[in-house]
């Protein structure tokens, strides 16, 4: 009967150390939908929920139909397997996306800022390009708040309520 007890025993420790789950690479990963409040998200396919990117802004732009902040990153030595063969269309830089729902929260960097960021990394599969959208965390930067208007547009366009763009900018 011992032999069986702690075999029993020995089981259940195994078991518990196989379905441990690692801890998140930040603590700014986000827990629920990693695109939620993202338009249009079936264009994307999640890689990771939650990635670390480091580098240079090279472009920050706002997208005037969907209301997200679109930034270039040139990111630091030893991250280009976050980057696929269609960031080359970009100058070979990560495209960071903050949607409007998070401006109140997440920093816009300035053009040349050195900058950490956190979110899902995706497959933009309408671009064929890699992604880190939404970011949910920028580590410098100002906050530029989505206006009323953006944030009652992005919320029709979420509710189906808005036309999809011919050509929108993602």
């Amino acid at each position: 009967m011992r032999p069986l007890v702690l075999l029993l025993v020995l089981a259940v420790l195994v078991a518990g150390c196989t379905f441990r789950r690692a801890a998140p690479p930040s603590p700014h990963c986000r827990s629920g939908s990693p695109l939620a409040g993202v338009y249009h998200p079936q264009r994307l396919k999640v890689k990771s929920r939650c990635r670390v990117a480091i580098g240079t802004v090279e472009k920050v732009k706002a997208e005037l139909y969907d209301g997200d902040i679109h930034i270039e990153l040139r990111l630091d030595p030893g991250q280009e397997s976050l980057l696929s063969s269609g960031n080359a269309r970009v100058g070979g830089t990560l495209i960071l996306e903050i949607i409007p729902w998070d401006r109140s929260r997440v920093l816009v960097p300035e053009l040349g800022q050195r900058v950490e960021v956190v979110g899902p990394w995706v497959d933009d599969t309408a671009h064929g390009w890699n992604e880190i959208h939404p970011a949910w965390w920028i580590s410098a930067g100002t906050i530029q708040r989505a206006s009323a208007d953006q944030l009652r547009r992005v919320d029709r366009l979420l509710h189906g309520l808005e036309p999809a763009a011919v050509d929108d900018d993602g």
